[in-house]
């Protein structure tokens, strides 16, 4: 009959292993130990990451909804406004012929004439807000849409007062709808180039930088890759409480002007499904436009809609204004 093997004792396997053994299990273990911990420590810095990120997501949704409502209110606005403007202007054209002549008549009839000129450029200008926004996406060249930007704000440039420097890769391209982009991009300096104006900046200076980033835009989707327009001054730059303001439309700090130029940039960025962001320059503002270096499959419709109302009302002004 054969003997059973005994069972060994805890004691007896320690006593078993070797010290050398021993100390590499030890030693094992202590580096298991570490390196979970640092993985532990990535692990909360990505979540801490990305939940920075999705409540800046929903910031930018909130914002877009709240422009949205906004651009329903200033259209039903602009259509009380409009239409008066209209019959305005036929009767003053018509008063002036009647006061033919009569030299100081004929100057107040100027004077009502521009002021209605006025009234009906701030009028457009609530329209471009309040409009539907489309775009229609297509390969450029980001030193193309730079520089029909700087041109448009030439007159800020060419008297030597505000330096103009650009960094942007001559074959860099960028998915957009040129037209519009160009526009955003053209509100945003003239933005700069006034703040320096009134600033008293000893050297005032604008610079706009063209490079690619991975970003996330939405609460639901991943980071993909962006292009992204940087245009920094070195002006006094936007106060922390201002900054979320400054995109709302009719918000201004000058006492000229609608208000409504960086909204306008807001929508022609959000119809792209990008981002727009300020920062500190130190010293002065940065202001950082972002768009999806490719189009996104589930958005096969780009742009912005608003309200079926909305569309609705800008229509019949358009009919309005072209009966009147």
């Amino acid at each position: 009959m054969s003997s059973l093997p005994m069972e060994k004792t805890p004691d007896s396997v320690l006593d078993s292993i070797s010290q050398s053994d021993f100390s590499e299990l030890v030693k094992s273990f202590t580096e298991i130990t570490s390196q979970l911990e640092r993985t532990h420590d990535v692990l909360r810095a990505e979540v801490a990451a990305l939940k920075s990120e999705l409540e800046e997501a929903n910031e930018r949704l909130r914002r877009s909804r709240s422009l949205a409502a906004l651009g329903e209110m200033a259209a039903g606005i602009a259509h009380e406004i409009r239409n008066p403007l209209g019959a305005m202007a036929l009767n003053v054209g018509i008063l002036k012929e009647d006061v033919e002549g009569n030299s100081e008549a004929a100057s107040l009839c100027d004077k009502v004439s521009r002021s209605i000129r006025t009234l009906d450029s701030i009028v457009g200008d609530v329209l471009s807000f309040a409009r539907d926004t489309k775009v229609a996406v297509r390969s450029c060249l980001a030193e193309d849409l730079v520089s029909q930007a700087l041109a448009g704000n030439s007159p800020f440039f060419e008297d030597g007062s505000i330096t103009v420097e650009s960094d942007v890769d001559c074959e860099m391209l960028a998915l957009v709808d040129p037209g519009p982009v160009v526009q955003a991009l053209t509100n945003v300096i003239r933005n700069a180039c006034e703040a320096l104006s009134s600033s008293g900046v000893p050297r005032p200076m604008v610079r706009v930088a063209v490079d690619r980033a991975m970003l996330r835009t939405s609460t639901e989707g991943g980071r993909i890759e962006h292009v992204r327009f940087v245009l920094e001054d070195n002006g006094p730059g936007i106060p922390e409480e201002l900054r979320e303001r400054i995109f709302n439309p009719f918000f201004t700090t000058r006492e000229t002007g609608t208000g409504l130029g960086l909204a306008i940039v807001h929508r022609i960025v959000d119809a792209h499904h990008g981002t727009l962001s300020i920062e500190d320059a130190g010293p002065g503002a940065r202001i950082i436009m972002s768009f999806p270096a490719e189009q996104d499959p589930a958005s096969e419709d780009p742009g912005i809609s608003l309200t079926g109302a909305v569309l609705d009302r800008i229509d019949n002004y358009e009919s309005d204004r072209s009966t009147t």
